[in-house]
């Protein structure tokens, strides 16, 4: 029996009860319960009971549930970069609104660069790649069923980066686990691995880690792009609507041959023109979607920028790993990439030279949310919409794909935040009402704050619509803004070496 939503639903046993609740019989989930600990109401949040345990062998998970007024759904959050933690925190607001809610730490304990001993294990990488989030889904929905005597009414899960990875891989390969579902910049198709990452390592420090660009250079890159940029769409506003449409050529920073300031090197220039077009191969094939995107440049260059895909080829892309001190410079493109095929399999939705296939999560009436932001530095936001146009020319078209299936870009922002661009938006309200009452989020408010000072607001609308600037009326207020159709929509899929074999 499913529970009734909104109804303030009272456990039928205590706290204490619970963490007596054997779950260690369940063939493909077996489990057990660690502690379970009754938490006093607070500001934050009502009475819960927190639930800690584990599913064989290591996804260690912590449940919290309210005691006197559950509203009847479920919520699973998502975890980021190689995960090894739980991510309970990130469920505060859902818990707020009286959701149970749900983390795990994705099947290990600890990073890939600090405690790598995991991502030897065949294990690991299994729970690291789908598993882990599919049983902690499992098992507590089985602890919600013993606390209350319930199944949830609905279940929604969130996550961006990695937790957008899972959001797809949940809808692909585990349909049933989640009625609604939103998937930020999800890091898929080798993003961890040897792929996008790789290159932009590569290009943008040399060995040792020494950075090609220093601040100063980012910085004039970055500006003058958006300079040269920004008016496309209409509006001057310090934010590039659709990179796509940039044409800039950094070449035009070039420091003349008797040097000067101001400008960037011949190895600066290459450097960027390489970061935008993306991995190729020796023979000029793409091997992903596409290089990052102009607007980025502002976060390139970070420490992550060559730590992910160094941890991530010494220990989990290759079948046997390499040395301990392989570099990610020794990567080869032209023979490396068939050695770590398999193993990028068991980390992404779609298997290289595979379509997305959600066919059964749309028959099972799931709704499904994918946003990605334009100046993403870290994953490409081609990849994104290169995947939802292999989704919509399979399953009727964009069109048809929009009752169920809608994808939102973010102008400006950076990796799942950041950015000089309007950022911050809650699609969660969205997806309850698609779900439960069949309402599809046309758009959602983003804001861009300064610290507490509110800056400017934007309206995102569901690709292909666009915000338009109205012509009149405060350019930082999203009221001023209007949704605009383009006359005709392109096929948006991507030829490149891992796609799918046959359009």
């Amino acid at each position: 029996m499913k529970a009734q939503t909104d109804a303030q639903l009272v456990s039928t046993i205590s706290c204490e009860a619970l963490g007596k609740v054997d779950l260690t019989q369940d063939q493909e989930a077996p489990a057990t319960i660690t502690g379970a600990k009754l938490v006093a109401a607070s500001p934050a949040a009502n009475e819960y009971c927190a639930v800690t345990g584990y599913v064989q062998p290591q996804v260690q998970f912590e449940i919290r549930l309210p005691t006197r007024n559950w509203n009847g759904r479920y919520f699973q959050i998502g975890c980021g970069g190689f995960c090894g933690f739980v991510n309970i925190a990130g469920c505060g607001d859902m818990l707020a609104r009286d959701f149970v809610v749900a983390a795990d730490n994705m099947g290990h304990v600890g990073d890939i660069l600090k405690e790598p001993l995991w991502g030897s294990s065949a294990d690991a990488r299994r729970d690291y790649g789908a598993r882990g989030t599919h049983v902690t889904a499992l098992v507590a929905k089985r602890v919600i069923a013993a606390f209350y005597g319930k199944a949830p009414a609905y279940s929604y899960f969130r996550g961006c980066s990695t937790g957008g990875r899972e959001g797809l891989m949940e809808a692909q390969h585990h349909p049933e686990d989640f009625d609604g579902i939103i998937s930020g910049d999800p890091a898929f198709a080798g993003r961890l691995g040897a792929i996008a990452n790789v290159w932009a390592a590569q290009k943008l420090f040399r060995r040792g880690n020494v950075p090609i660009f220093d601040q100063a250079s980012l910085t004039l890159l970055h500006q003058r792009t958006i300079a040269a940029c920004d008016a496309i769409d209409g509006v001057k506003d310090g934010i590039i609507d659709d990179p796509r449409q940039c044409r800039f050529d950094p070449a035009s920073l070039q420091c003349p041959a008797t040097g000067g300031s101001d400008c960037l090197t011949a190895e600066q220039v290459a450097a960027a023109k390489a970061v935008y077009d993306g991995p190729r191969n020796s023979k000029g094939q793409r091997l992903y979607p596409g290089g990052m995107m102009p607007g980025s440049e502002g976060a390139w260059g970070g420490a992550d920028t060559w730590s992910l895909p160094q941890g991530s080829l010494r220990y989990l892309m290759f079948a046997q790993n390499p040395a301990r001190d392989y570099d990610y410079h020794d990567f080869n493109w032209d023979h490396d990439l068939a050695k770590v095929r398999d193993q990028v399999a068991l980390y992404d939705p779609v298997a290289p030279g595979s379509a997305p296939d959600l066919a059964a999560f749309h028959a099972r009436g799931g709704r499904l949310i994918l946003y990605h932001g334009w100046s993403d530095q870290g994953v490409s936001p081609l990849g994104s919409l290169d995947y939802y146009a292999q989704v919509a020319a399979r399953q009727g078209g964009v069109t048809s794909l929009r009752d169920w299936f809608r994808l939102f870009m973010v102008p400006g922002m950076f990796h799942c935040r950041g950015g000089n661009a309007p950022n911050s938006f809650d699609f969660m309200p969205g997806i309850i009402a698609w779900v439960e009452k069949g309402a599809a989020p046309d758009g959602v408010v983003a804001s861009q704050k300064d610290g507490d000072t509110l800056v400017r607001t934007r309206p995102l609308f569901a690709y292909p619509a666009v915000a338009r600037y109205d012509g009149k009326g405060n350019v930082n207020a999203a009221a001023s803004w209007h949704a605009a159709m383009p006359a005709s929509v392109a096929d948006g899929r991507i030829d490149w070496l891992w796609g799918p074999a046959a359009r």
